[in-house]
């Protein structure tokens, strides 16, 4: 696969194959960074987060992370519940993308409490040796009430590897609240980040996840940092209001080596129309772009040994060029090539977006153009065209 760097260059993929836990997510270009869940809790009162990793290194390498969990407490309830799997969770099950660097696990009507759950993990490099584990927890309202739910996601860092002596701040300005969790005995920097407006608290282990485990009310108090040096955990909390048939998504995510530039999520969104060419219509590979990151551009349904080059826009429009097809970019700012389609009519590449926060929210469009003699009227098929949301989540 080519690596290519643009200037200026997004959503999420899901593959139809369920996989049950455990399960292991890596990021689609160079590969270093990895996500484990090996396990969740059993029970909504289990004690504990379960067991998940996240190496920036490499499956072999340092694992900075020694559990990461999602809490809620519904507007009856008298203490904080965990997601969970067991029998009456109404946990579905996982789903994992199609390159294996994105899953999604799925809950329908939560621990019986008429509500249901979508939590999305994405992993993208960030570098060699850095990377970011976005996740994202959605909460669907299907009844006729209005649900009003606490969620607190919890994060327990080891970095490089040891408890006991990692020590964090919170810098500013910063997308939500984003704190640096550093060890003086090596240069790894990781990072946990809430979106929006939540309550945080940061304490030695387990005083926060005795917080979320025990069986009274919890609100988080915004204090905690500095910290350290010490044993490093830390907690967000978010609180929503969910009119009936209506949804809320809150975003937190974390990094190693790089800070996360901002919370704006990468999204991806196909219009106009593509021209069939010998293997059908063309079309774009769901797959986001990230800000700081380096993440896989794809195009399907090309002719095999056919170069596409790109085109990059400012605005979409859709305007029929006949013979050639229908134009989905205008004015034209870029082009770039694409390697040939594959025997299997895909051409893939590795894009880098610069670490610019001033690129969060941007949005460009493409459209994918290469020769087919099996075109209708000119030898010519191209996608639809794409507008990307550049984001870091």
């Amino acid at each position: 696969m080519r690596h290519v760097s643009l200037p200026v260059l997004i959503s999420l993929g899901l593959a139809t194959a369920v996989a049950a836990q455990p399960l292991t997510i890596t990021s689609s270009c160079l590969g270093n960074a990895e996500f484990r869940l090996t396990s969740i809790p059993a029970t909504s009162t289990a004690i504990g987060e379960g067991v998940q990793d996240l190496r920036c290194t490499g499956a072999a390498g340092q694992d900075q992370l020694f559990g990461n969990w999602w809490w809620y407490r519904a507007a009856a309830d008298t203490r904080e519940h965990a997601f969970n799997n067991s029998a009456t969770s109404g946990f579905v099950g996982a789903v994992v993308g199609p390159k294996g660097d994105s899953a999604v696990l799925r809950w329908v009507n939560v621990d019986g409490k008429g509500f249901n759950a979508e939590l999305t993990y994405r992993i993208y490099s960030t570098g060699v040796d850095s990377g970011v584990l976005s996740e994202c927890l959605m909460i669907s309202n299907p009844s006729t009430t209005q649900l009003n739910l606490t969620v607190f996601n919890y994060a327990d860092f080891d970095v490089c590897g040891a408890a006991g002596d990692s020590s964090a701040i919170l810098p500013a300005p910063s997308p939500g609240i984003q704190q640096v969790i550093t060890d003086a005995t090596c240069t790894v920097r990781c990072f946990f980040l809430g979106c929006g407006q939540p309550a945080y608290q940061t304490g030695p282990w387990a005083t926060i996840r005795t917080l979320l485990n025990n069986a009274t009310i919890d609100n988080l108090a915004n204090i905690g940092s500095p910290f350290g040096p010490g044993d490093f955990s830390s907690a967000y909390q978010w609180r929503m209001s969910i009119a009936p048939g209506g949804n809320e998504t809150v975003y937190e995510a974390l990094a190693c080596g790089q800070a996360v530039p901002c919370c704006d999520p990468a999204t991806i969104r196909p219009y106009c129309v593509a021209k069939a060419g010998t293997n059908g219509l063309p079309r774009w590979g769901d797959n986001p772009l990230f800000v700081c990151g380096q993440t896989e551009l794809k195009v399907l349904n090309g002719l095999t040994g056919s170069s596409p080059i790109v085109f990059v826009g400012a605005a979409p429009v859709c305007i029929p060029v006949p013979p050639f097809g229908t134009l989905a970019i205008s004015p034209i700012l870029a082009t770039f090539n694409m390697p040939a389609f594959d025997t299997t009519g895909v051409s893939r590449v590795c894009l880098t977006v610069p670490c610019n926060q001033a690129l969060c929210g941007l949005q460009l469009f493409m459209q994918a153009w290469f020769p087919d003699g099996g075109a209708a009227g000119f030898p010519i098929a191209h996608t639809e065209g794409c507008g990307f949301t550049l984001g870091s989540l």
